[in-house]
């Protein structure tokens, strides 16, 4: 027996995100870069095909490219099952 799922799942706001990086001129590569992270990896969060883990939150929140923009503006809360 496994683990029960996570009723909520956390996605990332694509249209702040992709606004934002390039309003600072920045390709997708560079961030995935910046996170630490696979070119692959961010293409699925930014296309929410995958939701955020509690560490790729962190991450995001503690990179200095995202760094003064409320979490409201960077993911939503979205309930398992929900549209």
């Amino acid at each position: 027996m496994g683990r029960p799922a996570n009723p909520v799942r956390y996605l990332l706001r694509t249209d702040n995100i992709v606004e934002h990086v390039d309003r600072r001129r920045l390709r997708h590569g560079d961030v995935a870069d910046r996170l630490s992270i696979s070119k692959g990896y961010w293409s699925q969060l930014l296309h929410r095909q995958r939701p955020l883990t509690a560490e790729m939150r962190l991450r995001i929140l503690d990179s200095r490219l995202f760094r003064g923009l409320p979490e409201r503006e960077l993911w939503e809360r979205v309930e398992r099952g929900a549209p």
